[in-house]
């Protein structure tokens, strides 16, 4: 469980709420209670979702159906508000881990439980699919372990979600075909099955399932749904229906740990309130719930204790943005919903990073006087460079000048953010608004060497802000560091600007560390963290997820739970482009470069790349144009007069190289399409002709 944040709602309808119990793909789900009434999970839809009407209609035909199983091992919806202007659902929430807490905190469930989950989730199915009801998001999440044994926490109302988007919530456990049906339900059994056998996501625990188990879990994964059993059947092969066994000793006492941190939950929030009743405590009328309450029934909620097998670690940042420096007269402040655009019904927050201005309409960053006759283009030597969100500026890493922001039309300099950035990590630019995240390199006492540091820096109102991402520091009496300080490695906002990536360096200490941070830039969220190694290279896709590169590995995340969704091993370097719109990667492998589906684990293609000569290259950068139709490769290559740099482009269907002798350490892409922008081995930046690669005179 997790405290609740200064932003959620203090009570929903007549329920107090008391922790977020997690979120998932359409709501936010807190462990709730009312006088004379049984602890529940309630849902809280999202903002939004909120307002879009084919997500409510398909909620509320989920929750008004719920009960029709009258499951035992299903939780029961016990209350709604169908048509207030932030629906929620309110289901019987028996204390106890979810499935993926319990193993996240204990690691796989034992041989001798394993049976009694399996029956009791099939059970349940069995029961849902006989009352012409499909669950379509079954997984570790959605599975409670009680002191009665296992149920699932609800009867799918996350499939709201899916139902509008017809994609499954959970990649991981969907199977192949796609779609909700019976037969998809049977595929999330077995995967889950195996996620509680071998504490990996999905199918890939299936050599840890018992001998006992393993043919029947092993036949459920079938690629064809006509080839697995129906729940009913699964029922029989396990032995039921019958009253599934109890729990052995060991799973007993991790499930009694938990439900009793959460008793104490409860008991706390009661004594609070009985001391402070004099003071008028009650239901905020202001907050989601009030008239409209339907009557009905269960959803477990997810356990976020943030310990999970495989799984990101969920968790407030201990380090979060220190405004440096704010300008008056600033703009209004972009409000947006998490992962579903502006939130229309949402007010602007006040201390959000985005101010409501594009890159030419103000700038709080002028360029310095002084400097007798412009930038020396050749002393600057560029590093990398970023198209605004409008394609109007153009922002270039420089050693020289620092960080600067270029009007590329007309060839001049508008702004200066930074004087001095560091060339490992590439500035990235938000799609709203004009801010602009970049390392810096900051100084600390008892430092030897200064310390990279993200900060964003919103060029409309001159706002500074530094971002530490998911570690504690600088806490001494002297503003340094008691433990190392972690340089950012990686930087990428998502496609709505609402969240900014900040990934760090790895940390060489024994303990479990955070290494991807992820900032709510609206202002209106919470900062929340990933545990992973620590990434090099980190970019969000459009459908919620975040891909990060590390040494040997790329992971997919799904940024709103901090689920992992895949990993992808044995790549080469750290190197890695996602093709918009696509299940697909490109990664070093070796000397190629590997076109990758990492859903369907399959190589679709190779550019060989022996043709960068020289000792010992190294791939500085691989990217993919926002079409998707070429490929780009940039290596530093060490040669008998020094270092060199050689360049690359493939047509990325056909494979044939394009582009003959075209030169560059880095490239960026104009958001509609107009050019390109390159970083030539002298360190000159050029704009390019998009189709045919021919660069124009250097920018300065």
């Amino acid at each position: 469980m997790l405290p609740l944040h200064p932003h959620d709602p203090p009570s929903v309808g007549p329920y107090r709420l008391h922790a977020r119990l997690g979120e998932d793909a359409c709501a936010r789900v807190y462990l709730g209670s009312a006088a004379g009434r049984d602890p529940v999970a309630v849902r809280v839809v999202r903002s939004g979702h909120a307002t879009d009407p084919d997500f409510r209609a398909a909620f509320g035909r989920l929750v008004q159906s719920a009960n029709a199983s009258g499951s035992a091992y299903v939780c029961a919806v016990r209350d709604a508000d169908l048509r207030g202007p932030v629906p929620w659902a309110a289901v019987s929430r028996p204390l106890g881990p979810s499935l993926s807490g319990l193993v996240g905190a204990h690691g796989p469930v034992a041989a001798d439980a394993l049976h009694t989950l399996a029956l009791t989730l099939a059970q349940a199915l069995a029961d849902l699919h006989a009352a012409h009801r499909v669950h379509g998001s079954l997984w570790p999440d959605a599975v409670l372990m009680a002191r009665e044994g296992a149920l699932l926490a609800d009867a799918g109302l996350e499939w709201a979600a899916g139902d509008v988007v017809e994609r499954a919530p959970h990649p991981s456990f969907a199977a192949p075909e796609g779609g909700v049906s019976p037969a998809t339900d049977v595929f999330a059994w077995a995967a889950t099955v195996s996620y509680a056998a071998g504490g990996v996501e999905g199918p890939a625990g299936l050599p840890r399932v018992p001998l006992q188990l393993r043919g029947l879990v092993d036949t459920c994964l079938k690629r064809s749904p006509s080839l697995r059993p129906s729940a009913a059947d699964l029922v029989r092969m396990l032995g039921g229906p019958v009253d599934p066994p109890s729990w052995p000793p060991a799973v007993l006492a991790a499930v009694e740990s938990a439900a009793s941190e959460q008793r104490h939950v409860l008991e706390s929030a009661e004594s609070a309130e009985a001391a402070g009743a004099s003071g008028g405590s009650g239901p905020s009328g202001g907050k989601p719930g009030g008239s409209g309450a339907t009557n009905g029934p269960p959803a477990a909620a997810e356990e976020a204790d943030g310990r999970r097998g495989r799984r990101g670690r969920l968790l407030p940042l201990a380090a979060g943005g220190l405004a440096l420096a704010l300008v008056a007269g600033a703009g209004a402040y972009w409000g947006f919903d998490r992962f579903g655009g502006a939130g229309p019904e949402e007010p602007a927050e006040p201390d959000g990073l985005i101010t409501d201005a594009g890159c030419l309409e103000g700038n709080g960053y002028p360029v310095p006087d002084g400097e007798g006759g412009g930038v020396d283009g050749a002393a600057a030597q560029a590093t990398a460079t970023a198209f605004g969100p409008g394609g109007d500026v153009l922002a270039v890493a420089t050693d020289a000048y620092g960080l600067m922001v270029w009007d590329w039309r007309t060839g001049e300099e508008v702004a200066r953010p930074a004087p001095g950035v560091d060339a490992v990590v590439p500035p990235v630019f938000a799609p709203v608004g004009c801010l602009i995240a970049a390392p810096v390199l900051v100084e600390y006492p008892g430092e030897e060497a200064p310390v990279r540091v993200a900060h964003t820096f919103d060029l409309p109102s001159g706002t500074t802000t530094e971002h530490l991402g998911p570690q504690r520091g600088p806490d001494t009496p002297e503003g340094g560091w008691s433990a190392r300080p972690r340089a950012v490695q990686g930087l990428a906002f998502s496609p709505d600007g609402s969240l900014l990536g900040v990934g760090l360096e790895g940390t060489f200490e024994a303990t479990e560390s955070d290494n991807v941070g992820l900032v709510d830039t609206t202002g209106g969220g919470e900062d929340t963290s990933i545990t992973d190694s620590g990434p090099y290279g980190m970019t969000f896709t459009g459908d919620g997820r975040l891909v990060s590169a590390a040494s040997g590995t790329v992971t997919v995340w799904d940024a709103g739970t901090g689920e992992e969704l895949y990993r992808v091993r044995g790549t080469t370097g750290t190197a890695f482009a996602a093709i918009p719109g696509t299940d697909e990667i490109v990664y070093v492998d070796g000397d190629r470069l590997v076109r990758w589906d990492y859903a369907e684990r399959e190589e679709l293609g190779s550019f060989p790349m022996s043709e960068l000569t020289g000792s010992a290259p190294t791939v500085l950068q691989v990217a993919v144009d926002p079409e998707g139709s070429r490929l780009f490769a940039s290596a530093q290559v060490v040669e008998d007069e020094g270092d060199a740099y050689a360049g690359r482009v493939w047509d990325l269907e056909s494979g044939e190289e394009v582009g003959d002798g075209v030169r560059f350490r880095h490239v960026s892409f104009h958001p509609g399409g107009e050019v390109l922008a390159m970083v030539t081995p002298e360190g000159r930046v050029v704009i390019a002709d998009a189709r045919t690669l021919e660069p124009g005179d250097p920018l300065f």
